[in-house]
């Protein structure tokens, strides 16, 4: 099967690197294309794949196209390979907000279409991606997907209903623990530790807290009661938390990432 990528941002790299090294996908049978030459010539020194100089090339010979452009650039690649992408050929999308729906719109000729939610530590293959199939779209061509993806990390398959949110939860997820990780280290150096301090003892918390609440089997509330010892220093500040009402604060945001994405997903389409 000849995959081709449309965009080769970060996200992309990830999923092609994951591809290659995880054996789904062959370095023969890729071709990539990026507004950016230079980009392309690095990726092709790197892989060894085929790039082209233009999205209609690219499209013409993939049976299985990624986009994996910006939302605000995908009806743009859609116009350009609306003719070439009829319903022999898969499209996978990993555009947030973006509906199979709303791209059939554009590729009318009817190909079958796949939508994708990855995440940012798919960088370091331990990515999550959620995974929604149009109707009609055959379990072959599913697994041949999801297999692309078990190699940035794990994969879930769910209802496109439930993309919106997963974008808001998992997909812009990793922006909130960074933030959580950031403000850490600047406490750290506001009571007086040295910034190198501060950082290496947050990051190795940060680290094994989510070793911890992956690997361990207990529930966070079964893992908070394990650090927070009745009248404590954890209990104190997990109080100053509730007082905030950090909950409140937490389900805003997401909420706030998920309208957000419903946004984009309803932008009109020129």
């Amino acid at each position: 099967m000849i995959v081709s990528f449309i965009g080769l941002g970060k996200m992309g790299e990830a999923i092609l690197s994951g591809g290659l090294e995880s054996g789904s996908l062959h370095a023969d049978n890729v071709c990539l294309s990026d507004t950016r030459k230079d980009v392309l010539e690095r990726l092709r020194n790197r892989y060894s794949v085929k790039i082209s100089d233009n999205n209609i090339a690219a499209a013409k010979v993939a049976n299985l196209i990624i986009l994996a452009v910006k939302p605000q650039n995908i009806d743009e690649v859609l116009d350009e390979i609306a003719s070439y992408a009829d319903e022999s050929k898969i499209v996978v999308s990993i555009a947030a907000g973006i509906s199979t729906d709303r791209i059939a719109q554009k590729l009318h000729r009817g190909p079958q279409l796949i939508r994708v939610m990855p995440n940012n530590p798919a960088l370091l293959r331990a990515g999550i991606s959620v995974i929604s199939a149009s109707a009609g779209v055959p379990r072959l061509a599913l697994d041949f997907v999801s297999k692309i993806f078990l190699g940035v990390g794990e994969v879930v398959f769910l209802d496109e209903k439930y993309q919106n949110m997963v974008t808001a939860l998992s997909g812009s997820g990793p922006a909130y623990f960074y933030l959580v990780v950031k403000l850490l280290i600047e406490a750290g150096i506001e009571l007086g530790l040295d910034a190198d301090i501060s950082e290496k003892l947050v990051k190795q918390t940060i680290f094994g807290a989510a070793k911890m609440v992956k690997e361990d089997g207990k529930s966070p509330d079964e893992l908070i009661r394990m650090v927070a010892s009745p009248g404590g220093t954890t209990e104190a500040a997990l109080k100053v938390f509730e007082r905030l009402n950090l909950k409140k604060c937490v389900v805003g945001a997401v909420r706030e990432a998920n309208n957000r994405a419903i946004e984009l997903g309803e932008t009109e389409i020129n």
